[in-house]
């Protein structure tokens, strides 16, 4: 009788821990990433140069630090297998604003981004230059 009562429990218990949440299921994407990126201004190629993500957890579920070599957002929320990068303003001066915002995507140990850097005119809200950043870089 104690044994089947036994068995009961066990058998219980991994129902309960199949069906409990698994808080850390985007820890996979922690890690450093590096690939070549595309740099482009205003719509035309500039050049292409190798390019560093490192990914940690925030204190935030989906959320992520993001220390990066191609531009100043160092924040991301990543949901399922897609990144983003909401728009913020990271800085300012004479009358324009530095909008950054951005997507990627993850497919194994790779990390697809298109990331974006926009200069706006505080009083219009007019897009005066967009630097836009795209490439795969690999988790190392």
């Amino acid at each position: 009788m104690i044994k089947k009562h036994l068995i009961l429990l066990v058998i219980l218990g991994l129902f309960i821990n199949a069906c409990t949440p698994d808080e850390n299921t985007n820890n996979q994407y922690q890690g450093t990433y590096i690939g070549n990126v595309d740099f482009y201004m205003n719509g035309i190629y500039g050049n292409t140069t190798s390019k560093t993500i490192n990914l940690t957890t925030a204190s935030t579920a989906g959320s992520f630090l993001m220390i990066n070599s191609i531009f100043l957002s160092n924040t991301c929320n990543i949901s399922g297998n897609n990144l983003d990068i909401p728009a913020s303003t990271v800085g300012s001066a004479s009358g324009i604003e530095i909008v950054e915002h951005g997507t990627g995507t993850f497919s194994g140990n790779t990390l697809t981004i298109e990331f974006y850097q926009d200069q706006v005119n505080s009083t219009t809200n007019a897009v005066v230059a967009s630097g836009k950043w795209t490439g795969t870089l690999i988790k190392q």
